[in-house]
């Protein structure tokens, strides 16, 4: 009996391993980094909320002013978005948006997304995001949309989990009791 189990609890827990690095990593990655951080909230220039009614959109040369007023971002180029794209940057948000591919005080990528109708900026995305998104989908284990916390492969693998966890407990109280 002692053998089997020991026998099934190995292969099991060969089998979830990787994930259960994964969701350590990624896990260690979300500890350390602040979520403000990761949205881009500190790259936007303090300001008093206003809101603005969807009537016209705004021009491509108005949205390019408002990244350069309300960030500390150097707007470079604009494009419109009218369609989603699963696992997008800007997943979730209401369209059409406009794109501001600009850069910061380092020259690093950032992009800017403004409702074109609120002229609010309602996503600021960075490889500090791309990264975090990245990793939260290999820790649901939602590799393309990185939005379904309920897939099939997360809650399989988080059931061997706890099946790996109880039978090492079981493992270990039971050998002790042996010797």
């Amino acid at each position: 009996m002692v053998r089997s189990s020991r026998k099934i609890h190995k292969y099991l827990s060969l089998a979830i391993s990787i994930q259960l690095l994964l969701w350590t990593v990624s896990g260690i990655y979300f500890s350390f980094n602040k979520i403000e951080d990761v949205r881009g909230n500190l790259y936007l220039k303090p300001e008093e909320q206003v809101e603005t009614p969807k009537v016209n959109k705004i021009s491509h040369e108005r949205a390019l002013q408002i990244v350069a007023d309300k960030t500390y971002l150097k707007p470079l180029s604009l494009i419109e978005i009218t369609e989603d794209k699963p696992g997008s940057e800007y997943r979730g948000r209401d369209l059409p948006l406009y794109k501001i591919e600009s850069s910061n005080k380092n020259s690093k990528n950032i992009n800017i997304y403004i409702d074109p109708y609120s002229a609010k900026i309602v996503a600021i995305r960075s490889n500090q995001w791309r990264i975090w998104d990245f990793m939260w989908g290999l820790h649901i284990m939602d590799w393309n949309e990185r939005d379904d916390i309920g897939n099939v492969f997360l809650k399989i693998f988080s059931i061997l989990a706890l099946l790996s966890a109880i039978s090492g407990i079981y493992l270990f109280f039971y050998t002790n009791k042996k010797s």
